[in-house]
Order: structure tokens, then sequence, then C-alpha cells
């Protein structure tokens, strides 16, 4: 982070290993999810929950911090890293995963949500999250709808006219599926 925002190495959140937790020294630090400009991270991003294993990989669940003409606003979003290499990201979606929300972005710290807790039980993943430093709330899904939206998610291509590509293609295709449904409906009768 940089200042407030300036704190520590800055780049973003990293990955270390200790021989010893009680008396942890991380020699070296491999960075996951690093802060880029004019994206959710950045002004600034940190871990939050524990990670989730999954079939697939690990989900990471943190907040990341952008500038905006009203001040800093905080989101939750996801990445994943593998199963058998932690430090090596091998999905990271676009945007976030919950951004404050009506009445989630009025309190002592307007427009702010971050999370340090996660739950899986029964195939139901509970996530625990604050808004604007006032307020507990608890987000549900399922374990399969998170691995979809993880995985299926395309990456940021970092460029604005990039990104309108992307999504003229998601909602052609997404026109195209409803399309070929009518057309199943129709034929069905």
């Amino acid at each position: 982070m940089d200042d407030f925002i300036e704190t520590g190495s800055g780049g973003g959140i990293g990955f270390g290993l200790a021989d010893d937790i009680t008396h942890a020294v991380i020699d070296e630090e491999k960075m996951t999810s690093l802060r880029r400009y004019h994206t959710i991270t950045e002004s600034k991003n940190g871990a939050g929950a524990v990670p989730i294993r999954t079939d697939c990989g690990w989900i990471h669940i943190a907040h990341g911090v952008r500038t905006t003409a009203a001040g800093l606003r905080y989101v939750i979003y996801a990445v994943a890293t593998s199963l058998e290499d932690p430090s090596r990201v091998i999905a990271e979606p676009a945007g976030y995963l919950i951004a404050p929300f009506g009445a989630e972005r009025v309190g002592d710290v307007s427009n702010v949500v971050f999370t340090n807790g996660a739950i899986v039980n029964e195939g139901k993943v509970y996530i625990y999250y604050a808004s604007c430093d006032t307020r507990l709330h608890v987000a549900t899904t399922d374990l399969d709808r998170l691995v979809d939206y993880v995985f299926n998610t395309p990456e940021d291509p970092l460029r604005s006219v990039d990104c309108v590509k992307q999504r003229c293609t998601f909602i052609a295709g997404n026109l195209q599926y409803l399309h070929c449904q009518n057309c199943a409906k129709e034929h069905q009768l």
C-alpha cells in the first residue's frame, strides 16, 4: 500500500511461507494479486477470507480500492491460485464480486465493502463482509456458482477499447443463447 495507502512494499497481495509460525519470517514473497492502474485494485488491495480449497484451485476473496471522483471505493473481488503452487494465479476474473450498494454505501466510511471471512458448509458459501465500517452482512452463494464465476469470467483486458469489445462479445453470445432457447421452446410446442 502507498501512504495510508503507502505502507509496506506496495504492489499488491503477496504469498510467502514460513518455516516456523512462532518466529514467522518470510524470506521470499511472490505477488499473487497485483495492483493495476485503472482497475478495482488501482489504489490498494488486501487479503480477506482464508482461501477456499476447490477441485479447480484455491479461491481467494479480497478487497480492492480505486480512487474515484467521490473518493476511495472499496469492493470485494476473487482470484484463484493453483492447488499445487498457491503462489501461481490461474484465474483472475475482471471486476468485482461484491460492491457497495444502496444503504451499504452510507456510514462512517462511505462507499466501502471488505471481507475477512468466508465459510463453506455443505456446498453453500457464506461470505461475511462489512460496509462503510458500520454494518456487517453475509452474502450467500453455492460453491459451484462461485467456481463458475471465478473460472469462467474473463480477465480484465486492461484497456477501455478492449473492455468494450469483450462486453459486446458477451452480449452477442447471450443474445444468441436466448434466441436458441426461444427457438427450442417454439419447436417443443
